[in-house]
């Protein structure tokens, strides 16, 4: 009788992850645990590419976790993704918000840079820029804090070099991150930032004195790596990035510079590479775009609206002096997403993908594809 209680709990909880957010609270109200989660279902062609990428059709990622808010003021979170048939952790942490001051330990993304910090299911295309993958942020384990107010939101901190599931023995390095944004205008939902981030960090014994930049096209539907850059004696690395983010009712727009430099021994040249892109999206039907000032992010136009999206990247992981020649890509792409209610969305997008002659495989070629998603977020 107990296995047949339990398998019906089970069922009721899975159907109203689909159709509500399961939320569970105390009596006192000092205690909440809402349940997240994602399933996001891709596709795409490939058209004129040299080496075969294969048209495919996969669940791209499926996440599932909780947010859970305690004595007012403490948050924490739970996720965790399955996505190319691997578990990953993504963000573990629990935070202390005040209004103004934020302080946060845990596993999740530095406060430094934007584009690949924003969830996949918030993505405007079906994969982030490609600059934003080469040299923007990952999840590392850290402690910071976050200062926010109406024209100003200042981050730093400080976290492991290493990603959390590192088995080699050694020091794992360290980094420090920072971020400051500057809202110049801010009017009710229209908000104008301008930005700047840094990065420093030093490899632990384990990394053998080799930093690896890497990534392929604007999708996630291919593994292969266009662009490739081995930095090896390597000493230590420090990141700038430059941004900026408007949202003016129906407009939206997004734009952001990226450097990676590389101090590397006496005997050879430092190494960078570096990138930029921007995107403008416009908002038809009943949506507008907002914004969120504690993560300086815009926000999507809501249920029963259409978003008309154009971005163009360029990401240069060449450098002659250093001797390291990791290719040039250029790309542009346009799309659309739909957002059917809070929880579904449809999105289709064409990019079109130029490599130099030093891109890792099959070095100089134009190709081009057509993507496809729906995705289920709760």
């Amino acid at each position: 009788m107990m296995r047949y209680t339990l398998l019906i709990l089970m069922l009721s909880v899975c159907g109203m992850s689909v159709s509500a957010q399961l939320t569970l609270k105390s009596e006192k109200g000092d205690f909440e645990a809402r349940l997240i989660g994602r399933a996001l279902f891709d596709g795409g062609v490939f058209f004129s590419d040299k080496t075969s990428l294969g048209n495919a059709v996969e669940v791209y990622d499926v996440r599932m976790g909780t947010v859970i808010r305690f004595l007012e003021r403490w948050t924490g979170k739970i996720e965790l993704g399955f996505a190319k048939s691997k578990v990953s952790m993504k963000d573990v942490y629990i935070e202390y918000n005040d209004g103004k001051n934020l302080f946060r330990v845990g596993h999740y993304f530095e406060p430094f840079s934007l584009e690949y910090r924003i969830g996949t299911s918030d993505m405007k295309f079906n994969g982030a820029a490609v600059t934003g993958t080469a040299f923007g942020d990952r999840r590392r384990l850290g402690i910071s804090y976050t200062y926010n107010c109406d024209v100003l939101n200042v981050s730093g901190g400080v976290f492991s070099d290493k990603d959390i599931d590192n088995t080699e023995k050694g020091d794992e390095g360290y980094a420090f991150s920072g971020r400051v944004l500057y809202r110049p205008y801010s009017k009710e939902k229209n908000v104008i930032h301008v930005g700047v981030s840094s990065r420093f960090g030093v490899q632990g014994e384990a990394e053998e004195n080799t930093l690896t930049y890497s990534a392929g096209a604007p999708s996630n539907l291919i593994s292969e790596k266009f662009l490739k850059a081995e930095v090896t004696e390597a000493i230590n690395e420090w990141k700038f990035g430059a941004e900026v983010v408007m949202v003016l009712d129906r407009w939206y727009f997004q734009s952001e510079y990226l450097m990676a430099h590389v101090n590397r021994k006496a005997s050879v040249e430092n190494y960078t590479g570096d990138g930029w892109y921007a995107q403008v999206g416009y908002a038809l039907l009943n949506g507008r775009y907002g914004y969120n000032k504690t993560s300086g992010m815009a926000t999507a136009p809501g249920a029963k609206s259409l978003e008309i999206l154009c971005r163009y990247n360029i990401t240069n992981m060449n450098d002659k002096d250093a001797g390291i020649m990791g290719g040039k890509q250029n790309d542009f792409s346009i799309g659309g997403i739909y957002y059917f209610n809070k929880y579904v969305a449809a999105k289709m997008s064409y990019s079109l993908v130029s490599l130099d002659k030093y891109a890792p495989i099959d070095g100089k070629q134009t190709f081009s594809m057509i993507q496809g998603r729906i995705q289920l977020s709760f």
